[in-house]
């Protein structure tokens, strides 16, 4: 699995402005937008978007963290990522 649940929990965490989860080289990591869009990286998903996705974002509970892990992690796979 390359997005686990914790990725996102750090996501959700993060203090970077526009914080984007990005795929480089097989490795998750998080950069700030601006970072993000001048790198050649694959954007898993933004902050934002994971707050929109999730049905409680203040407070995910485990099994909508690694439900949504799977959910991007096949989005990846079915890419060829």
């Amino acid at each position: 699995m390359t997005v686990t649940a914790d990725d996102l929990r750090t996501l959700l965490s993060s203090n970077e402005p526009g914080a984007t989860l990005v795929l480089e080289e097989g490795k998750t990591k998080i950069y700030s937008r601006d970072q993000a869009a001048k790198l050649s990286s694959w954007v898993v998903t933004t902050l934002d978007d994971l707050r929109r996705d999730l049905p409680d974002p203040a407070n995910p509970t485990a099994h909508d963290l690694d439900e949504r892990a799977a959910m991007l992690d096949d989005t990846i796979a079915s890419q060829g990522g």
